[in-house]
């Protein structure tokens, strides 16, 4: 009876210690992951307008391969312009979440903003500027693109501004009730 008890024990520890062995190896998992590419996916799909004025300081930035890579792989709906009345007659017609433009050219199009029933987000982009910018803009639109940059900051800066207008959006229900 003992001797039963001993052979079962040992049996049973063995199988434990063997399966836990067993299920810690990972190679085979990593075999198979190799093949797959990992995509960003934006938390939220938004519809971007950017506003590229020709001639203004920042247009080399706004053409950045990575920026452009990052807006539409973030965006359902990705729109150009390039001039007042284009930016005029596309805040009329469409409703967009972000505009995203120079840094030059951000104040005028929020004025704009104002005469429009568009709730929309001004993203600033700012090219090689300094510190002390970049928190001067990001105190008052809270979201800062920065050029050149990695496609990561992109995708975290424009996350971050569908949040900050989904928050907008959010308090404007609020204050209706």
């Amino acid at each position: 009876m003992k001797r039963l008890l001993v052979i079962v024990s040992c049996c049973s520890a063995f199988l434990l210690l063997a399966s836990t062995q067993s299920a810690g190896c990972g190679d085979k998992v990593l075999a198979l992951g190799r093949a797959v590419k990992l995509r960003y996916v934006s938390a939220h799909l938004a519809s971007i307008l950017v506003y590229e004025r020709s001639g203004s300081p920042g247009a080399a930035a706004m053409s950045d391969p990575s920026l452009q890579s990052a807006l539409k792989k973030s965006s359902q709906a990705l729109k150009v312009v390039h001039d007042r009345s284009e930016l005029s007659e596309a805040l009329g017609r469409g409703k967009y979440d972000l505009i995203v433009t120079d840094a030059a050219d951000a104040a005028s199009v929020e004025q704009q903003l104002e005469t429009t029933p568009s709730h929309s987000v001004v993203v600033p982009v700012l090219n090689q500027g300094t510190k002390a910018e970049a928190s001067a803009l990001a105190k008052h639109y809270h979201v800062v693109l920065k050029t050149p940059g990695k496609a990561g900051s992109y995708f975290t800066a424009l996350d971050e501004a569908l949040e900050l207008k989904a928050k907008r959006d959010e308090a404007k229900v609020l204050a209706k009730r």
